[in-house]
């Protein structure tokens, strides 16, 4: 699990390995911070790349070809101020972009297309039937613009997809299925949000392993949305939403199984493939399978009294962000993983698969003097987050690799923006092989873009 507290500790001159300056362009943000926002992105379908800044006056459009050369730009006034947030944007058949403003509740939304070469905006005025809704989830995916809401009275998602300054919405109907927890309980699906918030996970990105502890997640492919819920350990249940049928579709894959029924228990998809991880204080069980045929395709297995022999990195437990320190023997990293939420990421590289494996928890802390038993009205307590993890470095079939896992790009960018407090506004995105990391200078009164990219 890469951090920025790891690398604080290394020194400046690691920074200049996985770094490079692309571009800057001149823009200034007028005063009333709160309405600064900037978004920067790509056109999936062409690679081109778009920049779009705003305060409280005005909207900036900035567009890059696919290797980053300057080809236009666009300044217009913005949406009347109660459409405070630029919450999305989608891009047509004609390489320009629609961006989607939003009010505080998204009850109420605008979409203006920029027409670059034209240098004009169509407007339209949207509404979203959110009393009975609970919004989720928003989000760009395949040059869309996404709002995943909750029925609050039904066993029901809802999804808008807004496109070309449109909106189509779909019901997604959790009634008909069963959930069932370890103690072979029916239970329902606002049940387990109520308990499990549902996690977006990346499917281009780097996902840290916070956001992979989560036991309720979602993928957007390019096909289809997949949802995976792992709030019973003897399983992962998956729901595959068809883009082209509109149909639900259920399946369950089982998970390993532990010695002792008592444990936890989580998963991760990608590219095909499904992570599962199952642990308690005595044995850890972690391989992938193939999605279509649930075939294991490697497995590894190890008990308190073993050496985990498939790690590429110490066995850790980290405070916050500070430096993280190393857990000497299996017995103690188990015992502190099963009071975590335990989860797996993996993350494809150049050359192979980065895995962390692991759990995180808050731990309650209390301030000096402070008493619980006779102060607690006084709320002078806090948490801090605790993350145990080792990590792994695999090849595309399963096989481990034992060699030095190198750094990602998100550290380098990680310890940039630590050392760069000017660098404000930041939006990352993947592109081709590298990730692009735009920033508001507020020092230069500039927009660059910065290249960061994993390993040395």
């Amino acid at each position: 699990m890469k951090q920025v507290g790891i690398l604080l500790f290394l020194g400046s001159t690691f920074l200049t390995f996985g770094q490079i300056r692309l571009a800057s362009h001149p823009l200034e943000l007028k005063k009333a911070k709160e309405y600064h926002q900037i978004i920067n992105t790509s056109d999936r379908q062409n690679d081109n790349v778009f920049v779009f800044a705003t305060d409280k006056e005005k909207t900036t459009i900035l567009k890059y070809s696919p290797f980053l050369f300057f080809k236009d730009s666009m300044v217009t006034k913005r949406p009347d101020i109660g459409y405070k947030l630029m919450a999305g944007y989608s891009f047509g058949q004609d390489e320009n972009p629609t961006v989607y403003w939003a009010d505080s509740n998204f009850k109420n939304i605008v979409a203006v297309h920029y027409d670059l070469v034209a240098k004009k905006t169509t407007t339209n005025f949207l509404q979203l039937p959110l009393q009975r809704e609970t919004v989720l989830h928003t989000f760009n995916e395949n040059n869309n613009f996404y709002i995943l809401t909750k029925k609050i009275t039904t066993e029901a998602l809802v999804l808008y997809i807004f496109k070309d300054g449109k909106k189509t919405q779909y019901l997604l109907d959790f009634s008909g299925f069963e959930f069932v927890n370890r103690k072979k309980e029916t239970i329902n699906l606002s049940t387990i949000l109520a308990v499990l918030p549902l996690e977006k996970i990346e499917t281009r990105a780097y996902n840290p392993l916070f956001k992979a502890t989560s036991k309720s997640k979602f993928y957007v492919r390019e096909n289809d949305i997949l949802f995976t819920f792992d709030h019973n350990i003897n399983e992962t249940q998956l729901f595959q939403l068809d883009f082209k049928t509109l149909q639900l579709v259920e399946r369950s894959i089982p998970q390993f199984s532990l010695k002792r029924l008592n444990g936890l228990s989580n998963s991760y998809y990608h590219e095909n493939k499904i992570y599962q991880v199952a642990a308690n204080d005595e044995e850890l069980h972690f391989g992938c399978k193939d999605f279509e045929t649930d075939a294991v395709i490697k497995e590894f297995s190890v008990t308190k009294n073993d050496t985990i022999t498939f790690k590429n990195s110490p066995l850790y437990a980290q405070v916050m962000n500070q430096r993280p320190k190393e857990i000497k023997t299996t017995a103690k990293f188990l015992k502190q993983l099963s009071a975590t939420d335990l989860g797996v990421t993996v993350y494809k590289t150049n050359k192979n698969l980065f895995l962390t494996i692991g759990g995180d928890v808050e731990v309650e802390q209390f301030s000096p003097g402070f008493t619980p038993n006779l102060g607690d009205f006084l709320s002078n307590s806090y948490f801090i987050p605790v993350n145990v993890y080792f990590e792994s470095v695999l090849d595309k079939k399963g096989n481990h690799i034992p060699s030095k896992p190198e750094p990602l790009a998100v550290d380098f960018m990680n310890q940039f923006y630590y050392e760069n407090p000017q660098a404000t506004l930041q939006s990352t995105f993947k592109h081709k092989k590298y990730y692009i990391s735009g920033y508001y200078d507020t020092k230069l009164k500039q927009f660059v873009m910065q290249k960061f990219y994993d390993g040395f």
